[in-house]
């Protein structure tokens, strides 16, 4: 009786195992339909996909790759035909594949043994799928998909779609035939679409994975393949990144790695400079605007933040050294000669400062210090000025200080 039963079990367990590779069958037989019904098709195999008995076995994900294999397939021959077709649809259908394919290829190389322990393993299933994913790579359905995506303001699916296209390369199913992986190139246009699929994952804030893909950017067979204009491009994200996010520790790491990768690229000075200055690290700034002049000692634009900077800590004779080296640079540039007058403002102002508590006398004798110094701000106010007539920063400027000099009457006659 027992025994009856036991047998019982066998066949009912054998019978639902056969009912889902049924269903497996059903679906690749729904797909090469000549009237296919993918609907229909993709749900017999998630039937399948879930079952315990079925869900292990590398033939059962091939096919639910195939099914959305045979939709890309028809799609791209109506595209061919000049037909219109729903790229989205076409691109989903791609990146589902992959994905199955994926799974079936890592089951396949799970080795299996016969009744004498010897190992087995799938080959058939890897030399069924790697035709498909090459010819997937050769038209790049999801490119299209992609592109049509960040257009349609849809960042995070055209990130999806690009970033499955450029791994295609890198996928085992390829990199296991390096026959096949020799055809697939990574030129520069590949590199392209690695900097876009970036640009798409920031774009979505997706942050992690943005930053993951434009540091692939800085590989050594990109720095061989890729046009040095995008690499360059992609550490500056890397870097706004990092800053956005707020993680400043490692945007520090990335702009100084990037100042010595790319020394002819003034943007990742220039900024690291900025961020030194707006977090009050003078010392730093300076530091580094001394390494901008010397790469690059035509500059004026860093001998005026220098400049600026040694007048903001109170080294004033410095600071009147830097701004007439970048006077001498430009001398016909307002804003240099602008800020060389603040900062005899800003020494006027600490000389009154430090005089606040002196006797009457001694104040007098400051006084002379402090209006010298006006004076010299005004000089350079009206250079500015008279350089640049209709900027209404300098004209403010100087009506303070003709004001602030008792110069009445020329206060008036600047008027509003």
């Amino acid at each position: 009786m027992k025994k009856s039963i036991f047998l019982a079990a066998l066949v009912l367990v054998g019978a639902s195992c056969f009912a889902q590779k049924s269903m497996v069958s059903k679906a690749r037989n729904l797909a090469d339909a000549e009237t296919p019904d993918y609907v229909s098709a993709r749900q017999a195999i998630k039937a399948a996909l879930e079952n315990e008995e079925t869900k292990g076995l590398a033939n059962t994900w091939y096919v639910a790759g195939y099914v959305e294999y045979k939709d890309f397939d028809a799609a791209n021959l109506n595209r061919q035909m000049g037909r219109a077709i729903d790229t989205q649809a076409w691109g989903t259908a791609v990146l589902n594949s992959l994905k199955y394919w994926d799974k079936a290829y890592e089951i396949a190389l799970v080795p299996t043994y016969d009744k004498k322990g010897r190992e087995k393993f799938d080959t058939r299933t890897p030399k069924l799928i790697l035709p498909k994913v090459v010819e997937y790579y050769t038209y790049a359905p999801l490119i299209s998909a992609a592109f049509d995506a960040y257009e349609a303001n849809n960042p995070s699916v055209a990130y999806d779609m690009c970033i499955a296209h450029v791994n295609i390369p890198e996928s085992k199913i390829i990199q296991n035939h390096p026959e096949e992986a020799a055809k697939l190139l990574r030129d520069s246009s590949y590199y392209t679409l690695l900097y876009y699929a970036g640009r798409f994952a920031y774009d979505a804030q997706r942050y992690d994975e943005a930053i993951a893909t434009l540091e692939r950017m800085n590989s050594e067979h990109a720095n061989q393949n890729a046009l040095r204009k995008e690499i360059i491009f992609a550490n500056e994200f890397i870097y706004q990144i990092y800053m956005e996010t707020g993680d400043t520790v490692k945007a520090l790491e990335s702009i100084k790695k990037s100042i010595e990768l790319f020394p002819e690229e003034a943007w990742f000075m220039q900024n690291l400079i900025n961020y030194y200055i707006n977090s009050g690290q003078e010392s730093m700034a300076i530091e580094y605007l001394d390494l901008a002049i010397t790469r690059e000692p035509n500059v004026g634009q860093y001998y005026n933040s220098k400049g600026s900077i040694l007048a903001r800590i109170g080294r004033f004779e410095e600071s009147f050294a830097e701004f007439d080296k970048a006077i001498a640079l430009e001398p016909t540039n307002a804003l240099f000669i602008s800020s060389l007058g603040y900062a005899y403002i800003d020494l006027g102002n600490k000389i009154n400062d430090d005089a606040t508590y002196l006797s009457a006398k001694e104040y007098k004798k400051e006084k002379v210090k402090i209006d010298a110094a006006f004076k010299k701000a005004l000089e350079y106010f009206e250079k500015a000025y008279e350089l640049e007539p209709t900027n209404s920063e300098y004209k403010r400027n100087l009506r303070s200080m003709y004001y602030r000099l008792g110069m009445i009457d020329k206060y008036n006659a600047l008027g509003e």
